[in-house]
């Protein structure tokens, strides 16, 4: 019966998902009908809503995340995107930097289908670059997304970490190298080996993004980055905070955010009315600023992780199957992938699957990597699935087909997973020999 109250619930999480159900609320009803199908319902569900709510690392996780979505959108309301994008636009004389950049910043916004604010600079410079609409979406969804290896404010890094008790540490060191691997391979595939030839200096010719050749010259950068610099560390100073606080000190993380928060609504662009702006910024970025929907997507595949982790199937399943390199590939990296893709989400894939791995390696002498490989390897089935908000999103925007955009994307999400097979056979090779 546990068996098949895990299948049943599973299912009803894949279909609810992909009927585009809130993943949250399909993973809340995935719990409850796990609990129902168990035979300890009462005592499962009363132990996973505890540590959902009420254990502090359960409760700080939600916090956390409730944060983030407010500093994401403090960021909007202050026009710090647009500033960035604004000042990087102004500066640098190699389109192809623009393009890598917008997105990469637009990332540290980590708010499901955010990759839409970076669409329209892609699409405008990408133009100027001879760029194919598939060339812009590979390059805004794999610049956008290919810090999440290792951005410690990822909410993903956060649930997986939460659920496993993994640090941050390990997953900084492969997530680094996945992360150099998407950007290498995306830049490889998009972009013209040599930039565009500029114009000569005295047409004052117009470029994709408004600056002619002649502003394009070093002096006249040099000049423009003495007041574009100020405005570029003003936009991005919430951001600074958090990872100086987060990374240096022994600030609780809701705290580093809630920090954020506030230097997004009182560090002000000179020349605006000061205490007007920041009223602004609170109502709209502040009171307004919570993403319950992502919040509660977070709470329900918590929840469904922490009733799986306590249902009495997982139980049987460690009893009846050892630890081998067989079982390990298959919850630690198949399942993973499979899962990520039919979802599209990268949360839910971690919380379905991390609880069917950890019991597997709670007895090895160094599980760590299997985590980091389970949680890289979904990651690498979430960027090319179909039911990607930020995939389907972009590719609506620039109206490009998903099938020829697919066709790219699956290059550097591929190479990052051979990278992760090879991660986890080191893993392997030290725990099981």
């Amino acid at each position: 019966m546990p068996y098949v109250g895990l299948a049943v619930g599973t299912g009803l999480l894949l279909i609810a998902v992909r009927h585009k159900v809130n993943v949250g609320l399909a993973a809340t009803i995935a719990a409850l009908v796990v609990t129902a199908m168990s035979g300890n319902g009462i005592a499962m569900l009363a132990g996973a809503l505890h540590d959902t709510f009420i254990d502090p690392n359960g409760l700080t996780l939600l916090v956390s995340i409730a944060l983030i979505t407010m500093l994401g959108s403090v960021m909007r309301t202050s026009g710090a995107t647009d500033a960035l994008a604004q000042g990087i636009r102004s500066l640098v004389k190699d389109d192809r930097w623009v393009v890598f950049l917008i997105p990469s910043l637009m990332g540290f916004l980590s708010v499901p289908g955010a990759a839409v604010f970076s669409a329209p600079v892609i699409d405008s410079v990408g133009d100027a670059l001879d760029m194919s609409r598939e060339q812009k979406v590979t390059a805004n969804i794999m610049f956008r997304h290919a810090w999440y290896y290792i951005y410690p404010l990822s909410t993903t890094l956060l649930l997986t970490q939460q659920v496993s008790g993994v640090p941050y540490s390990a997953f900084a060191l492969p997530g680094s190298i996945a992360c150099i691997i998407v950007i290498l391979s995306t830049a490889k595939l998009v972009f013209p080996q040599e930039a565009p030839p500029m114009e000569p200096s005295g047409t004052h010719s117009r470029t994709a993004f408004g600056l002619d050749a002649q502003s394009r010259l070093p002096s006249a950068v040099i000049s423009r980055a003495r007041t574009t610099f100020p405005m570029i560390l003003i936009s991005i100073a919430p951001i600074i905070v958090v990872l100086l606080f987060a990374l240096a000190t022994p600030v609780s993380f809701p705290l580093a955010v809630a920090f954020s928060v506030a230097t997004g609504v009182f560090v002000v662009q000179p020349g605006k009315p000061y205490w007007q702006e920041v009223n602004r910024r609170f109502r709209e970025g502040v009171v307004r600023g919570i993403d319950w929907p992502v919040v509660a997507t977070v709470a329900g595949t918590v929840l469904l992780g922490k009733t799986v982790a306590n249902s009495p199937a997982l139980d049987i399943a460690s009893a009846s199957m050892q630890t081998s390199p067989a079982s390990l590939l298959l919850f630690g990296i198949a399942v993973p992938i499979a899962a990520a893709f039919v979802l599209g989400s990268h949360t839910a894939a971690v919380a379905i699957t991390a609880p069917l791995l950890l019991p597997l390696i709670a007895d090895l002498p160094t599980p760590f990597g299997f985590v980091v490989a389970l949680f890289m390897s979904s990651f690498s089935g979430y960027l090319v699935s179909p039911a990607h908000v930020c995939l389907t999103a972009t590719t609506q925007y620039l109206g490009a087909d998903l099938g020829e955009s697919w066709r790219l994307l699956i290059i550097p999400s591929g190479l990052s997973l051979l990278f992760t097979l090879a991660y986890w056979g080191w893993n392997a090779l030290f725990n099981l020999m």
